[in-house]
């Protein structure tokens, strides 16, 4: 799920951050993807459904092999560039691309990033704010706040719920209220009705689990394939 959140967050935030003295901070995602062993790769394209002085959204399509498999819709807040924030170097196409990884992790996404499991039966996870985290504003990166989430969800789920397979992430919704700047965010899990349903919410908050409610998601679970 952290992967291709990643990839949502990306194409879309390249699709509509175009503008030098305006940050497009997301502030809604919305991912639904099968209970499927994950394929070799997953195509994707922001289609714009608003574009406006103050927000736009786009619908992102997920397909593999040319065919549907997932869908997602994420939105962005559009913010102006105040004094003093970090300099907003001009968007190249080129040098987005050229520039990313292209040799797979060596390890998992969650020890990539450094998450640290607290307490998997409340779905504690914390993360400190690394520079390779952050995105170019300062803050964490959208989808590592997905990867942050999803890591939650999972260690809750499989320590609450057991069973012969661990627990993965299929469905999430996911609010961005505030900006994670302030470290470590922790997280925090509960069921949402009847625990057999895997329907699960998920809290972010900063200044070590102490601080403001940075993010609130809604997730869904399940036995892995």
């Amino acid at each position: 799920m952290a992967a291709v959140a990643f990839l949502i967050d990306v194409v879309g935030g390249l699709t509509i951050d175009n503008d030098p003295t305006i940050w497009a901070f997301t502030s809604d995602l919305i991912i639904r993807l099968p209970l499927a062993p994950a394929p070799e790769s997953v195509d994707t394209r922001a289609v714009i459904l608003r574009n406006g002085a103050r927000s736009a959204i786009c619908e992102m399509p997920l397909t593999v092999g040319g065919k549907e498999w997932g869908s997602s819709l994420i939105s962005f807040a559009k913010v102006p560039r105040r004094e003093g924030d970090p300099v907003k170097l001009p968007f190249d196409v080129h040098a987005a691309t050229t520039r990313m990884p292209t040799e797979p992790l060596k390890e998992s996404l969650r020890d990539a990033a450094g998450f640290v499991s607290r307490d998997r039966s409340h779905g504690v996870v914390a993360s400190e704010l690394r520079t390779e985290l952050l995105n170019p504003a300062g803050a964490m990166q959208g989808a590592v706040v997905a990867g942050l989430i999803e890591a939650a969800a999972e260690d809750f789920a499989d320590e609450r719920l057991g069973g012969d397979h661990p627990y993965v992430v299929t469905e999430m919704e996911v609010r961005f209220l505030a900006q994670n700047r302030q470290a470590p965010i922790v997280s925090t899990a509960r069921f949402v009705g009847d625990p057999s349903d895997g329907l699960l919410r998920v809290d972010l908050f900063d200044d070590n689990g102490t601080g403001k409610l940075t993010t609130a998601a809604v997730v869904r679970v399940a036995p892995g394939p």
